[in-house]
């Protein structure tokens, strides 16, 4: 067998240990769910928004967007909706003119 030397092999950085203090671990990387938020009391969310402010205002901001869609699509169901409540309505009306003026004349 043959040993292959690859170019700047001694460059590559030494191996880190698992966890390095100053580094985030898997529970900070990762802001509250919706639920958790609704479901924690004030100090404990103060103290996780205090752990990384950064992610907590993503969070909020991703809230926000989630908002603003659903007023929209909520919008644009309504005014579907109203459309068709208008048209059901009209053609419900006019079939109910059309039999009864057909009754009348019979």
């Amino acid at each position: 067998m043959s040993v292959i030397n690859f170019p700047n092999a001694s460059r590559r950085p030494a191996v880190r240990p698992y966890r390095v203090r100053s580094e985030k671990n898997m529970h900070t990387l990762l802001f509250r769910s919706r639920e958790s938020i609704l479901q924690s009391d004030e100090p404990d969310l103060i103290s996780d928004v205090c752990l990384d402010i950064d992610r907590a205002q993503g969070k909020l901001e991703r809230i926000r967007a989630r908002i603003e869609s659903l007023q929209e699509y909520a919008a644009t169901e309504i005014q579907l909706l109203r459309d068709a409540d208008a048209k059901l309505s009209a053609a419900l009306v006019a079939a109910l003119l059309s039999t009864r003026g057909g009754n009348a004349n019979a």
